[in-house]
């Protein structure tokens, strides 16, 4: 990683709650050259530069930093390449993050990034989010549900309120059309038991964009 993007990514993550340590700038490095190495063969971004790779994934995803309580059962739903699951483990270690991503070759990269960065209590799972058997296993455990450009706010509230315990938070990534989606979703969310509890706007650095992260609590 490039000098200038390492204190790009630490000032940016300051920005979030998150100070991160020559060890986990180390960590954040070592993830982004595992995602060009195996890019072309596994399809795991678009994004291909580092700096896109830097922008797009690692800062946006620690924008959760804030919102998330150390020692902490988090599940990240359609997890993808590991973001946010992976970039917030590494910037708050004491999480213990399920990552779910239905794409086995994808889950067993993740798998190879825990392993590689040496990151205790994660673990990637090739299972849906609405596998019944998976989800009994951790229904109304969890205490913060991830998913970052996944699908609609009223799909994912459905998907997450089953795992979540009461006063758990779902945090949802989302870009210009978050409040638009949070006010069609009002019936579902109702119905699910999710009120909102935050709206958190930042744009991303190097004109990557503008970015919502709404935050919903379980009754």
């Amino acid at each position: 990683m490039r000098p200038e993007l390492k204190d790009l990514l630490l000032a940016e993550a300051e920005k979030f709650s998150a100070r991160l340590s020559e060890n986990q700038l180390k960590m954040f490095e070592d993830y982004l050259l595992l995602i060009q190495k195996y890019n072309t063969r596994l399809n795991l971004t678009a994004i291909e530069d580092e700096q896109g790779i830097v922008v797009k994934h690692f800062i946006d995803s620690l924008a959760g930093c804030g919102f998330l309580e150390h020692n902490r059962l988090v599940l990240d739903i359609g997890s993808g390449m590991g973001c946010p699951g992976i970039a917030l483990k590494i910037a708050v270690p004491e999480l213990k993050m399920f990552l779910l991503e239905s794409n086995r070759k994808k889950a067993a990269f993740i798998n190879q990034v825990i392993r590689s960065l040496n990151l205790q209590n994660a673990r990637a799972v090739a299972r849906r989010a609405e596998d019944k058997d998976f989800q009994a296993g951790l229904a109304g455990q969890v205490d913060a549900v991830l998913s970052r450009a996944v699908g609609r706010l009223d799909w994912l509230a459905e998907l997450a309120a089953p795992y979540l315990k009461k006063g758990g938070r779902l945090l949802a990534y989302k870009g210009r059309e978050a409040e638009k989606e949070l006010a069609e979703s009002a019936p579902t969310l109702m119905q699910r038991g999710l009120k909102h509890e935050a709206s958190s706007s930042y744009e991303l650095p190097s004109k990557g964009g503008s970015r919502v992260l709404l935050v919903l609590r379980k009754n």
